[in-house]
């Protein structure tokens, strides 16, 4: 991650100097666009319910989910860089139960490309991080399956990139993924081996995603992310996929639900599934 943003910070200073050294006079009074996009977004759910002496019955209740996503891309004549930081969380606690996570998610990435014929067809080398913040429980057992960097997977990529609109983006390229398993109960959930915290795999990543607002103030965003490895068959490739509809409300509240897939058969040969419903707040810091 280091690497790719000091190149990024490096293209940047070169074009930037390049710009600076062909621009007018500035008594012409020409207005520069920007090359600069970004955009932060902050949300906030919340419900609580409590009971007492209640002849329908009910089940004392709190619950909380946040997400925060930002962006930050840079497009020059031939360089662009992305950077993209994508954080969420959840809780919930019914009765006198302690407190379960319902949400939980940390990702990064950046993505430095260089434009070829135009700016829709780049070749690029991307860093991403994933992982979750807290412990996480099987809901039957009450096990730990999960903690931060339990597991933790970072993969680079080099490849080619497609991006013939702002609604849709395509991706491939060879991959190296490392997955990280801090927790030595953890290690065979995740194929690793008795007493390894790390593997290492090569293969071939693809990345595809679409956002387009299908009504007025209703968005529906997709993302598809997959890793081949190379040297086991090919139904074992690891594949996520989420789906989410937003709706604006007004100008600080909305509503969004998401369906979610990921198949991992090192943790399970079964599709692994989650499907969330939320109202609450939202605001465009950027």
């Amino acid at each position: 991650m280091i690497l790719s943003s000091v190149t990024a910070v490096s293209v940047y200073g070169q074009e930037a100097d390049s710009l600076q050294a062909s621009a007018p006079d500035s008594s012409a009074a020409v207005v520069v666009p920007s090359r600069w996009t970004k955009s932060w977004v902050f949300n906030l759910n919340g419900n609580q319910a409590t009971y007492r002496d209640w002849s329908e019955g009910g089940v004392n209740s709190l619950a909380f989910s946040t997400f925060t996503i930002f962006r930050l891309r840079y497009a020059g004549k031939k360089f662009g860089n992305t950077t993209r930081l994508n954080l969420r969380f959840g809780q919930t606690r019914l009765e006198d139960s302690g407190l379960e996570k319902t949400e939980d998610m940390i990702r990064i990435s950046n993505k430095t490309e260089y434009f070829l014929t135009t700016e829709q067809v780049s070749a690029f080398a991307e860093v991403a991080f994933r992982t979750q913040f807290a412990k996480g429980f099987d809901e039957e057992t009450g096990d730990l399956i999960s903690n931060f960097m339990s597991p933790g997977y970072i993969t680079e990529s080099l490849g080619l990139s497609f991006q013939p609109n702002e609604n849709f983006s395509a991706q491939m390229g060879m991959a190296l993924k490392q997955t990280f398993v801090n927790a030595d109960t953890l290690d065979s959930l995740y194929g690793l081996g008795e007493d390894e915290d790390f593997r290492s795999e090569g293969g071939i990543d693809v990345v595809i995603e679409f956002q387009k607002e299908v009504f007025k103030n209703f968005t529906y965003t997709a993302e598809f992310n997959s890793f081949t490895n190379l040297l086991i068959p090919i139904r074992s490739t690891d594949v996520i996929m989420f789906n989410r509809f937003t709706g604006k409300i007004n100008s600080f509240m909305s509503s969004m639900i998401e369906f979610s897939f990921m198949y991992d058969d090192d943790y399970s040969s079964l599709l692994q599934v989650k499907q969330v419903v939320t109202l609450g707040f939202n605001i465009q810091i950027l």
